[in-house]
């Protein structure tokens, strides 16, 4: 048996796969930053071509998840400011989700108990697949 969000995931994988991408899942449970996981869309030649986070609020959720799109250059902007020095001994640093949130091509609420809005979340990742695609 599957918990629902996997139903969900599955179906986003289903989305890469029709632009013909290869995907990875990766889940983890970050107090610090409320993630719970993130999903690449990868090649042939594992060139991530595109990142998706998501997460859900720690406090009252209500069953409502946020996916962040990242294409190639978000991702690699923020593994660079991830791994820059300097924004580590700043003392300001920026918690990883804001930097998803600063370089993101979309952010998306889901309430996964309301169908139209899953379907919105899968039109939503199609569309932006479509036009980075065509784009690139």
């Amino acid at each position: 048996m599957k918990l629902f969000i996997e139903y969900i995931l599955d179906e986003i994988e289903q989305i890469g796969l029709k632009k013909g991408f290869r995907t990875s899942l990766s889940s983890s449970k970050n107090e610090e930053n409320y993630l719970r996981g993130t999903l690449q869309y990868f090649d042939k030649d594992f060139f991530i071509h595109f990142v998706l986070f998501f997460s859900y609020p720690e406090k009252n959720p209500n069953l409502t998840y946020t996916f962040w799109i990242l294409n190639h250059h978000g991702n690699e902007q923020l593994l660079k400011n991830a791994n820059d020095k300097e924004s580590e001994e700043a003392e300001n640093k920026k918690k990883k989700i804001d930097l998803i949130k600063e370089h993101c091509l979309s952010e998306i609420n889901v309430n996964i108990s309301k169908g139209e809005e899953i379907q919105k979340l899968f039109k939503k990742i199609e569309t932006v697949l479509s036009k980075e695609v065509i784009m690139s």
